[in-house]
């Protein structure tokens, strides 16, 4: 089976609704079967990374604890769009990963560069 590349988009905020795990769920799913998996959190999408939550005051699993997991699920090429921090007030330091801060340009490089985009 060739591997193919393919770029997790995620956008959503952690809580609120199901879509930030459900997104990270098949990022998992897309892992254990031998793709290239990148992740590049935009907008609302970094808080997803945010060192500390704590999903269980609204009733949700905390996010930040399947994120932490990427990696063992051979996810390790994580992308954090560098607005979408700064516009929040974050930094590389406030995040439960280690992740490539990346410029809009930088973006649409990785993006180009992927099989299939898939947006949550």
């Amino acid at each position: 089976m060739e591997t193919r590349r393919l770029l997790f988009l995620l956008r959503q905020p952690p809580y609120g609704s199901s879509h930030a795990l459900e997104a990270l769920e098949a990022v998992l799913v897309a892992g254990v079967f031998d793709q290239q998996v990148s992740v590049l959190f935009s907008g609302d999408g970094v808080w997803q990374l945010l060192i500390g939550q704590d999903g269980s005051a609204v009733e949700r699993r905390t996010i930040e604890k399947i994120a932490r997991v990427l990696p063992q699920y051979d996810v390790t090429d994580l992308y954090a769009c560098g607005d979408s921090l700064a516009a929040r007030g974050l930094t590389a330091e406030d995040l439960a990963l280690p992740v490539t801060v990346v410029t809009q340009e930088q973006q649409r490089v990785l993006i180009a560069a992927q099989d299939a985009v898939v947006n949550d």
